[in-house]
């Protein structure tokens, strides 16, 4: 029999004698490798997932004419430049007179891409289709419009000038913001009211908030008569919540490795204690400091193989599991972070055999044997 051979058959030999000793080695690094899979996948994929969820919170830049309104093809070219994920929403505002002498501010936009800019809002009815027809039949109402205006009547009259426009009440829509005083209409009623064309547009840039910027870079570069700016309260809430949630799980990661990495410590070094006669007798049998510290070593790893892999397949459902809980939609398996997974694990069994092997290092053959 080959030394290879024959050391894999004692490492094997070893695991299935002492059993209790093996599977609390091999849970411990089966835990290890969970959380550092877990860790890996959520932190590989925290990126997109935030910036999915971050979508629903309405714009992240906004686009304005320096002079004047904004042009279609500027419009085109912006949407061009950001991609088809992201939401282009041109946009003016104008203080018009109500019936009884009220200033109210009309916002006239596209609705419909509008709504999907700010998937938030909460509506009373659905928008994007009211009794058969368009929502850009319709005007959209904040709260406390609704509530002064139009109380119980189902028209009101809007001024602008020598200029009027009726509208009707349609959608009533909670924003939390400044909105809630507004009305939005469309922008074809916009203009017929106000003779206005849009001078700004709402972005919803696509990707992380380094994306963010760059792409703010780019439509400067490229638009020198309009001004791009990132709304800060969007951005840097994405930023910050990104950042704590990473500190979050790597601080959590590494709590409970220095945990495991202790109680390895302590399993190991029982095994030596419990097994310090098989080593006295190899050792006087011949067998080298060298030759038992390579045995015990190399069961340590063999464990920790068997439970990194364990633990890479543990972990990869839980991350799949934390996705679809917590952002709608499940965190793909990762692969590729098996091999440092397994090989993270089985430095670290080395890392907590190495005072163990001290220990044994030390077993002297004749004092064991002689019962001492």
């Amino acid at each position: 029999m080959s030394r290879s051979r024959l050391f894999l058959r004692l490492m094997l030999k070893a695991g299935l004698v002492r059993k209790d000793r093996a599977l609390t080695a091999l849970l411990s690094i089966a835990v290890v490798a969970t959380m550092a899979t877990v860790a890996l996948t959520v932190y590989s994929d925290l990126e997109s997932k935030f910036s999915r969820e971050f979508r629903s919170f309405g714009a992240n830049a906004i686009a304005i004419a320096r002079d004047g309104s904004l042009s279609k093809d500027e419009l085109a070219q912006i949407k061009s430049i950001l991609g088809e994920k992201s939401e282009v929403v041109p946009l003016r505002y104008a203080v018009v007179t109500g019936e009884g002498g009220q200033k109210i501010v009309v916002g006239g936009t596209d609705l419909r891409v509008f709504h999907q800019l700010n998937a938030s809002w909460l509506f009373n009815v659905d928008p994007r289709n009211i009794s058969g027809k368009y929502v850009d039949s319709y005007p959209w109402m904040g709260t406390r419009v609704a509530q002064n205006l139009l109380p119980e009547t189902r028209s009101y009259e809007l001024y602008y000038g020598t200029k009027s426009i009726s509208i009707s009440l349609g959608p009533v829509f909670k924003s939390g913001s400044e909105d809630d005083s507004r009305i939005y209409i469309s922008l074809e009623d916009f203009e017929r009211l106000t003779g206005l064309q849009p001078d700004n547009a709402q972005l919803r840039i696509d990707g992380p908030p380094a994306e963010i910027e760059r792409q703010i870079a780019t439509l400067s570069a490229s638009l020198p008569d309009l001004e791009i700016k990132p709304l800060r309260q969007v951005t840097v809430a994405q930023t910050a919540v990104l950042d704590k949630t990473r500190a979050i799980v790597v601080a959590a990661s590494a709590v409970v490795i220095v945990l495991i990495v202790v109680c390895m410590v302590a399993t190991l070094t029982g095994a030596v204690l419990e097994r310090r006669k098989d080593f006295a007798v190899m050792k006087a049998l011949g067998a080298s400091n060298r030759t038992v510290n390579l045995l015990f070593a190399g069961e340590a790893a063999l464990t920790s193989i068997v439970g990194a892999i364990l633990g890479f397949l543990a972990g990869t459902a839980i991350a799949f599991w934390i996705g679809k809980a917590n952002f709608g939609a499940a965190i793909t398996p990762r692969p590729e972070l098996l091999l440092p997974v397994v090989v993270g694990s089985v430095i670290l069994a080395l890392i907590a055999s190495s005072a163990p092997l001290r220990l044994l290092r030390r077993i002297q053959p004749a004092g064991i044997l002689r019962g001492e």
